[in-house]
């Protein structure tokens, strides 16, 4: 029998039901024999349940009867038919005694289904047989009480039997026809007449009997369809409980663990029954660690089952078995029939090794993978908290750029690895020069930046300065190499700067050009002369005001390709300025001009409107990235600008993507979240750029609806000579497959470096290797190329 398929309504099945032979002609309903011996158990015990009070009342109006006779009592038929009556009652009375001796029984046999239809209809057949005795020359008060009586055991003995239906149409058939027959031997005048009514009322009793049994045939049924049910969504929760990595766990109202599993005790490092009625807090604190850490936790845990409220991903720190392992929690609370508190049934997910991992990308979001000292998103982040943490500039901070000295003939000459290696030495001395509480930094390349705490003066800071000058300038062994590196460094004092982050660092980075412009291995404070660096932004900035009038912006696209199929699925736009004075102004130098002077905006609405009118004309399976800066994502109009760009060149919001690098988060804010979220929900895809940079880019994975993660081009650039990058671009790829989003893999310039993201299983990738930059003019050819001469990336 098919769970779908309802036997109460298959017009097909085969007569299988409770009863066999000539008995099944008379059921309401049919069922498999599957469960027919369930059913003729449900249909006893509801008989059974009333068989005292039946067997009593015949007892009862088999006396009335005789007293009410009393003068006949004479007729030796009479006092036999009393005699059979009673012990019909007497021999139900037994039954049913019997049967609350043995209780509730899960099935039944046919047979005894039997017996009780034949019970019944013998004993309709003495009730019947009093009518027969009396109506015939019976006194009309006499003939009065039989009629009454007759019609009166009819109807309660169909009503009791109805669920039963064999017994019940037996019973209410054998006392109507006997009735009728006693009638028509009465020779009253009327006799016909009563005669006729009384098998049109056993016809109703007897459809009555029908009906109620039709009911309680479908109630069974459904009980059935409800228990199969049950059993099939048990299934899977016997599966969860028994090979799921998440391990359930219950405990009642004071705490106590119940129906503790072997999995929970495996869990535990106890067995099961040690564990059954313990209290599931005492336990936890039992196997908590002394870090002040997994005590916050567990503190929180308890918290949120003091709050009666459903949770999730309760992160727990235990020690269980000589072994540091990370847990996590989620429940909801029980509530008995009274919606009263009965306790809390819930998961315990083992998240070690996730635990372990988001650690782990934490720190690479933090540090610099080469030298593990801060890298330039922390350090900015570090900087800006210690600047922002009072009213006032810290009076005693000091900020120093670092430049290596001739590192570059290092590389030229010994290669990257040597040059990889330089730099770890560099920072395991920079490291142990400082003071403990002092911030080192890898800022990029060989530079390096040292955050200086609590200073007394500028005399403090340049003797610190001058012994990190003279440290990293001792020679260093790198393999069978001596090396011997110069170290110029500039300085720069809080106090001295303008109150934002931006300030300090670049007097530092002015400081610094003029160290090195002084000569190498010296150290140079900032000072207001240092103004040539300032000079040219401001330079910048009033040349930028009139580019976008003077059309000296353009915009250079660079193809994506898939990795599947080597097919081009999209181009990202690139912003590059030509100035007729300043010439080439690399984006690197201009748009944090633009961001800072109040113009990315404009520029930014430019850049969408021309990016989006010329893809508009390629073919709508091409997609386009466009990078938006953090100024424009903070802004609030961002997703109207979209929206206006796309509808006017009647592009589909689909086919453009939105590139938000992780810098735009450092500033997160309300507008920012809105302006994601809008942008979202009008149909544009959004990428996450240069990945695995910045300082919390998991988190916001997690609150934002991104569809894309973009690879940092330094991680690629590594892949093949680092270990370390190759891993950190195989953890990026696994994470974007894991949250189903699509992977592009930037500054590709390598077959070998194709061939490895492939391997990751990463989606896109773009780069030299594909093509360099190009005109909108030049995108149609390069596709037609591409088609024409089945250009591929040969990895």
């Amino acid at each position: 029998m098919q769970h779908s398929d309802h036997p109460a309504r298959r017009a097909n099945a085969p007569p299988l039901g409770p009863q066999r032979g000539w008995l099944r002609w008379i059921e309401p309903y049919r069922v498999d024999e599957s469960l027919a011996s369930r059913f003729r158990a449900r249909q006893m015990q509801a008989v059974q349940k009333l068989t005292r009070l039946a067997m009593v009342a015949n007892l009862v109006n088999a006396l009335a009867v005789l007293m009410a006779l009393d003068p006949r009592l004479t007729r030796r038929d009479l006092v036999v038919w009393g005699l059979v009556v009673a012990m019909m009652s007497a021999q139900g009375l037994v039954g049913w005694w019997r049967a609350q001796r043995r209780g509730p029984q899960p099935n039944a046999s046919l047979r005894a289904l039997k017996r009780l239809t034949l019970h019944s209809a013998l004993l309709a057949g003495a009730w019947a047989a009093l009518p027969v005795l009396v109506l015939p020359g019976g006194q009309p008060e006499h003939q009065l009480l039989a009629s009454v009586v007759t019609a009166g055991m009819m109807c309660g003995g169909g009503f009791l039997l109805a669920t039963v239906p064999t017994a019940g149409l037996a019973y209410v058939s054998v006392l109507g026809i006997g009735g009728a027959l006693a009638l028509a031997m009465s020779g009253l005048a009327l006799a016909p007449l009563i005669a006729l009514l009384l098998l049109s009322y056993t016809a109703v009793v007897m459809a009555t009997v029908w009906a109620t049994a039709r009911l309680f045939g479908a109630r069974l049924m459904a009980e059935a369809d409800a228990g199969r049910q049950g059993e099939i969504v048990g299934l899977p929760l016997r599966d969860f409980a028994e090979n799921a990595s998440d391990v359930l766990w219950e405990i009642d109202a004071q705490g106590r663990l119940r129906a503790v599993s072997d999995r929970l005790a495996t869990l535990l490092g106890q067995p099961a029954e040690a564990l059954q009625g313990r209290e599931l807090g005492v336990l936890l604190a039992a196997i908590t660690p002394p870090a002040h850490e997994a005590h916050l936790h567990l503190a929180d845990l308890r918290s949120r089952l003091a709050d009666g409220a459903p949770f999730r991903d309760q992160l727990l720190a235990v020690h269980v078995a000589d072994h540091a392992r990370w847990w996590q929690l989620s429940a909801k609370p029980l509530t008995d029939e009274g919606g009263r508190a009965a306790g809390w049934r819930g998961v315990i997910a083992d998240v070690t090794a996730a635990h372990s991992a988001h650690r782990q990308l934490r720190w690479l979001a933090h540090n610099d993978t080469l030298t593990g000292l801060r890298n330039r998103h922390q350090f900015r982040q570090e900087l800006t908290e210690l600047l922002q943490g009072g009213s006032s500039w810290p009076p005693h901070t000091a900020l120093l750029g670092l430049d290596l000295d001739h590192f570059k003939n290092v590389n030229d000459t010994l290669g990257h690895a040597v040059g990889d290696e330089l730099l770890r030495e560099v920072a395991r001395r920079l490291q142990s020069t400082v003071r403990r509480a002092d911030t080192v930094a890898r800022m990029g390349g060989d530079e390096f930046a040292v955050l200086l705490r609590q200073v007394a003066d500028r005399r403090e800071v340049h003797a610190l300065a001058q012994r990190l000058v003279e440290t990293l300038s001792q020679p260093y062994a790198v393999g069978s190499s001596q090396l011997v590196v110069g170290c110029s460094i500039g300085a720069a004092m809080a106090d001295e700067a303008e109150a934002d982050t931006e300030a300090l660092l670049r007097n530092a980075d002015q400081a610094l050009y003029a160290a090195k412009a002084e000569g190498r291995g010296t150290l140079r404070f900032f000072s207001a002369d240092m103004a040539q660096s300032a000079q040219r932004r401001q330079l910048v900035e009033q040349a930028l005001r009139s580019a976008l009038a003077g059309h000296e912006l353009s915009l250079v696209y660079q193809p994506l390709v898939a990795l599947a199929d080597n097919r081009v699925i999209g181009f990202e736009a690139l912003l590059r300025w030509h100035h007729p004075v300043l010439g080439v102004v690399s984006p690197s130098e201009f748009v944090p001009v633009a961001e800072d002077s109040g113009l990315m905006p404009e520029i930014g609405r430019w850049v969408l409107r021309q990016a989006c009118a010329e893809a508009a004309r390629w073919p709508s399976s091409i997609t386009l990235s466009v990078n938006v800066s953090p100024v424009q994502v903070m802004a609030s109009d961002l997703p109207a600008v979209v929206r206006e760009a796309t509808s006017a060149a009647g592009l589909a919001p689909s086919r453009l993507e939105i590139e938000i690098t992780e810098s735009a988060f450092l500033q997160e804010g309300a507008g920012a979240a809105e302006s994601i979220r809008a942008l979202h929900a009008a149909g544009a895809r959004l990428a996450l750029d240069d990945f695995g940079t910045g300082y919390s880019a998991l988190a916001y994975l997690r609150r934002y609806p991104f569809d894309t993660l973009k690879i940092d081009r330094s991680f690629v650039r590594d892949m093949l000579s680092r270990s370390d990058a190759d891993a950190i671009v195989g953890m990026i790829v696994g994470l974007g497959r894991s949250l189903k989003l699509h992977t592009v893999a930037e500054g590709v310039e390598m077959p070998a470096q194709a061939e490895a993201l492939r391997r990751h299983g990463c989606n896109s990738i773009q780069g030299y290797l594909i093509a360099r930059p190009m005109p909108a003019s030049e995108v149609p050819s390069f596709l037609a190329r591409r088609a024409q001469t089945d250009v591929g990336i040969k990895v």
